[in-house]
C-alpha cells in the first residue's frame, strides 16, 4: 500500500466516508508530500539546490510515475513551491488516491445529498486495511522505540494533516504523541516542507483584520480595548 493511501485511510471516518477533523484541505498537500516521500525512500528523488528533481527510471505505479514526472516540470525555486503545485498537477491528489483504493476494493463510493447538496462519501469496505494503519500509528505514537521509515513518514504527516486526535484519541496521550510526531518529522525530510506549505495556505486564507475604526476593528489611533477585569 502506498504511503499516501495509508495517510488517507488514517484520515477517513470509516462509516461516514469523509475526512475527520477538517483534514480534507491540508491532505491535498500532505498526500502529495507522501508521494514524494515514497519516491525518496525508493531513491527516485534528489535535491537540486533548493528544489527536488526526479532521479532514476519512472516507477511502475501510475500515480508514483506521475508524481515522479511532475517533479521535473513543476515551476518554483523551492521544494515548497513544487509541492504546492503538485495537487493540481496530479489532477487532485485526494481523488487520485481515493480512486486507487476504490479500485482495490478498500473503499466504496456513495453519493448522498446533504441539504440538497450532493456529497460523495467513501466508506471503508475493507476495515482490516484501515485498522492496521491506525493501530500501527497509535503504537508508534505511544512508544519510545525506533521508527521504521514508512511508519515515520505517515506519522510525521499526520501532524500537519490535523490527525493528532486519530493518532492519540485519549487527550492524556497527546503530549507524548506530539513529541513522537516531532521525532518522526526530524526523520522525514519532506515533512517540514509539507507543514510549511499548509501553514502558508492557512495564513493566506485567513480573513484580513478589520481596519481601525471599522466594525469589529480596533479604535482609530489606539490599541484594541482591554477585556473587562475579573
Amino acid at each position: 500500500m502506498l504511503l499516501a493511501e495509508e495517510l488517507l485511510l488514517l484520515a477517513l471516518d470509516p462509516e461516514r466516508g469523509t475526512a475527520v477533523n477538517s483534514s480534507r484541505s491540508p491532505l491535498n498537500v500532505a498526500l502529495g508530500g507522501a508521494l514524494v516521500a515514497e519516491l525518496g525512500l525508493d531513491g527516485l528523488v534528489v535535491e537540486d539546490g533548493r528544489r527536488l528533481a526526479p532521479a532514476g527510471p519512472a516507477p511502475s505505479h501510475p500515480l508514483l510515475a506521475d508524481a515522479h514526472s511532475l517533479l521535473g516540470t513543476l515551476r518554483g525555486r523551492r521544494a515548497a513551491d513544487q509541492l504546492r503545485r503538485m495537487d493540481k498537477g496530479l489532477g487532485g491528489a485526494w481523488s487520485r488516491v481515493v480512486d486507487g483504493l476504490v479500485e482495490e476494493g478498500v473503499l466504496g463510493r456513495r453519493r448522498d445529498r446533504v441539504l440538497l447538496v450532493p456529497v460523495t462519501r467513501h466508506p471503508v469496505l475493507y476495515p482490516r486495511a484501515r485498522d492496521e494503519v491506525v493501530e500501527r500509528m497509535r503504537a508508534a505514537a505511544a512508544s519510545d522505540g525506533p521508527l521504521d521509515p514508512r511508519t515515520a513518514t505517515v506519522l510525521a504527516l499526520s501532524g500537519p494533516s490535523r490527525l493528532l486526535e486519530v493518532v492519540a484519541p485519549a487527550r492524556a496521550d497527546r503530549r507524548q504523541a506530539k513529541e513522537r510526531i516531532r521525532t518522526a518529522t526530524d526523520q522525514t525530510p519532506i515533512a517540514p516542507i509539507v507543514r510549511k506549505v499548509i501553514q502558508e495556505a492557512q495564513q493566506a486564507a485567513a480573513p484580513a483584520a478589520p481596519p481601525p475604526g471599522a466594525p469589529g476593528g480596533p479604535p482609530r489611533g489606539g490599541h484594541p480595548p482591554r477585556p473587562p477585569a475579573g
